[in-house]
């Protein structure tokens, strides 16, 4: 018996029904982690403002952030003193 022929003999409905079953599983198994994500995408476009404003706003050599991934996330989840952290971080360690 080949796959087509096996659905041939299912009736539309069960297969409708079946297919939203899985979609909602599916939706429901990815949901979670997919907000989270969605929430740490959020939080370094904050940070890459923070650091924009910062790099912009305040013209001192000494007080330039680099804009990456890891800056945008460290400034977006910690905000004000996840950049102090940065500019704690960069004036000891020379990064």
């Amino acid at each position: 018996m080949d796959i087509a022929s096996f659905f041939e003999k299912i009736p539309f409905p069960a297969l409708s029904v079946t297919g939203l079953v899985i979609i909602v599983f599916l939706v429901m198994l990815f949901s979670k982690p997919l907000g989270k994500m969605v929430k740490l995408l959020l939080h370094a476009v904050l940070g890459f403002v923070l650091l924009f404003a910062l790099n912009v706003f305040v013209p001192v050599d000494e007080l330039h952030l680099e804009i990456n991934l890891p800056n945008c996330i460290v400034a977006g989840i910690g905000g004000v003193p996840g950049i102090l952290l940065l500019l704690i971080c960069q004036y000891f360690f020379h990064i």
